[in-house]
């Protein structure tokens, strides 16, 4: 078979200013990944940055090209599958949309694809569209208020209307919910520009404020630990990966540049919840690869907090774990049809300061370090902006663990995120 990888970016991308490292490359594991599947032709197109595809063996094409024009390079190939290998960058999490758009039209020329489809992507892209599809199937979910932004500020330009009711609703509304808030944007990428907030007036203060200029979700925060998952398959053979835990900063929320993962860990899915999740991937129609947010409150109940249709900053993490390539998984969740390997090792991915390339090959010679990934953006204008090196240790039991991580620390010795993961282990 000719099976083709294929991803698209809908935004600027600077090579120049923005680098990425892996160690091992994308390049190595690719070619380990064909090597095990000879009878296949595999190619790989994607547009920059190009996450997840390999280095220098990815056909990459001009960023202004649209999904049209992307399809059509792949159809040129004449391919047996397609299989996204959708990614993510700021500011809009919507290249799962760009590449249900290629999916389409390779569809329509008889290619086989495997990819979230459009209405999934539409609906997770948009958090309100998300929060009123959980309610319709009856999914347990934060209790939210959505507001909607122009509405909320018409009194403003308009002289005939002398009390916004719209907004003296939500007010009343607002005040129905259980304290602490969370106010996010309805489009934002995964936590950035989320607000926690205390008590009403603080919720109504930032609602009042500049700093609201586009829709919102004003969200209850439900206390508990919080998990993330990731889902691969297709409609009748889903498969749920057990949950990783991920630390949280202190307002209460993970921060996707110093939050620690953690697991796997098994046990805490129960029969009924797991049930929920399969009748959401149904439900969803999705293809190929998910990745869901949890809560787990203090009660014992899981509430799904979003859903993301790709690829996701867990999925080299449960590589990792299951000894296999994205790539690997992939083709045999949605291919072969086969099962994903039990989880065996435990596994933790944290985030360490930008490293030199010699430091990154001193840092990987660690026994258990499995995986470095750097970016670093070099036109940050802070220095919390430029990124970090995510390092991934896998290890057979949680000693081992302990020893990489010690050993580890030595080159970081009051590194505050390395000082938390040793807690980690000690709970």
């Amino acid at each position: 078979m000719k099976i083709v990888f294929y991803s698209t970016n809908t935004n600027t991308f600077d090579e120049k200013t923005f680098l990425i490292s892996l160690l091992p490359s994308n390049d190595k594991v690719f070619c380990d990944f064909i090597e095990e599947h000879p009878q296949n032709q595999f190619i790989c197109i994607s547009q920059k940055p190009a996450i997840f595809m390999p280095e220098s063996k990815s056909l990459i094409l001009d960023q202004g090209k649209d999904s049209t024009e992307v399809a059509e390079k792949i159809i040129e190939y004449k391919p047996d599958i397609a299989i996204a290998l959708s990614f993510w960058t700021d500011p809009y999490d919507w290249l799962s949309i760009s590449d249900a758009l290629v999916a389409e039209k390779l569809s329509e020329k008889g290619i086989t694809t495997i990819c979230n489809p459009l209405e999934s992507s539409l609906i997770s892209f948009d958090k309100n569209r998300t929060r009123s599809f959980f309610l319709e199937n009856n999914i347990s979910h934060p209790k939210s208020i959505f507001v909607d932004h122009d509405l909320y500020f018409c009194a403003g330009s308009n002289k005939e209307v002398l009390r916004n009711v719209y907004r003296q609703s939500l007010v009343s509304q607002i005040k129905k919910l259980k304290l602490p808030l969370i106010i996010k944007d309805t489009t934002g990428l995964s936590s950035y520009g989320m607000t926690v907030v205390h008590t009403y007036p603080e919720a109504i203060g930032y609602l009042n404020s500049k700093r609201n200029n586009s829709n919102r979700l004003v969200e209850e925060y439900i206390e508990g630990r919080q998990f993330g998952l990731e889902i691969y398959g297709m409609p009748g053979a889903y498969q749920i990966l057990p949950p990783f835990e991920f630390s949280i900063n202190q307002y209460g929320i993970t921060s996707p540049k110093q939050s620690i993962k953690y697991g796997p860990v098994s046990g805490l899915l129960d029969q009924n919840f797991e049930k929920d999740l399969i009748r959401l991937a149904e439900k969803m129609k999705l293809c190929g690869s998910a990745q869901i947010d949890l809560v787990l409150d203090k009660n014992g109940s899981w509430h799904i907090i979003e859903v993301n249709p790709r690829l996701s900053g867990m999925s080299y993490t449960y590589a990792a774990a299951t000894g296999l390539s994205i790539y690997e998984m992939l083709y045999r969740a949605c291919i072969e049809k086969k099962a994903l390997p039990e989880l065996q090792n435990n596994v933790m991915s944290l985030k360490l300061p930008i490293l030199t390339q010699e430091k990154m090959q001193e840092i990987k010679k660690i026994e258990g370090i499995v995986l470095l990934n750097q970016t670093n953006d070099l036109a940050a204008k802070q220095e919390r902006e430029k990124g970090f090196c995510e390092c991934i240790i896998s290890c057979q039991n949680k000693k081992l663990l302990q020893e990489s991580l010690s050993k580890l620390k030595e080159s970081f010795p009051q590194d505050p995120i390395l000082l938390a993961a040793q807690k980690i282990l000690k709970l």
